[in-house]
């Protein structure tokens, strides 16, 4: 059965509230259109300022400022973030000193933290904090002005108390990354926390799953070539292009 093409449009857009982003390869059966066509539906809708295109699909009209509810975030892409949590977590060694950022990726390695030996964990989320207690796993909790949105811990005090430490690795979410913009979140003041993180440890990684890559945020806190990337499946364009830049690891 033929669709409209407003009909396609509204699929699109009812997508784009679901998932905040959509690829053109998961519009193809849902609608039972050709790329080219949907190609041009996204050009029209953009026209229209009702989305923004990124390669290989579009995303949802946010501002570079705003932050996605915790709960939205939290709720899709699942499954890639299971095994991105997994693949970042075999890479802690025992005894070491690790610092989680507050993003929701970084909550699927904790499960996977219990099978290592005398692990100090510094986290500035309270989310992960509480979840870390759950798995009895030795965590360290600084002070700071709590941000409502990302339950985060942010602000002069935790900066300075970071300041303070050093860590054998740092895990990190990112709101967005791209070869042009790096790795971004919308927030200056968790830019800063994320940055100071990655400049007080030995080893930092980003945890972000591939829905994001294209997307910019308005603070950026790493460029590509300083910290390596753990994310989902890539295509094979998207992937080549990325390790121009910086290293990769698919969690597939």
């Amino acid at each position: 059965m033929k669709v409209l093409t407003e009909e396609r449009q509204q699929i699109i857009l009812e997508q784009l509230k679901i998932h905040n982003i959509v690829k053109l390869h998961d519009l193809i059966p849902l609608t039972g259109a050709s790329e080219s066509t949907l190609r041009r539906d996204l050009q029209d809708l953009e026209n229209c300022h009702k989305l923004l295109r990124i390669h290989g699909g579009a995303q949802n009209v946010i501002s570079l400022h705003e932050e996605p509810a915790l709960s939205q975030k939290a709720a899709v892409h699942i499954n890639e973030k299971k095994l991105i949590g997994q693949t970042a977590a075999s890479l802690v060694r025992n005894h070491e000193v690790i610092f989680l950022d507050s993003g929701t990726t970084i909550q699927f390695m904790i499960p996977y933290l219990i099978e290592h030996n005398d692990l100090l964990v510094i986290t500035n989320s309270v989310d992960n904090a509480s979840m870390l207690a759950d798995y009895n796993v030795n965590t360290f909790l600084p002070g700071g002005k709590l941000k409502s949105s990302t339950k985060a811990l942010i602000g002069a005090n935790i900066i300075q108390t970071l300041e303070r430490y050093h860590f054998d690795r740092a895990f990190l979410g990112a709101n967005g990354f791209s070869i042009d913009a790096g790795y971004t979140t919308p927030d200056p003041e968790e830019a800063a926390i994320k940055s100071l993180a990655i400049t007080q440890s030995n080893q930092s990684y980003i945890l972000s799953d591939s829905s994001k890559f294209s997307q910019v945020s308005f603070s950026r806190f790493a460029t590509l070539d300083e910290v390596p990337l753990i994310t989902s499946r890539l295509s094979e364009k998207e992937a080549n292009a990325l390790k121009k830049f910086t290293k990769i690891t698919e969690a597939i």
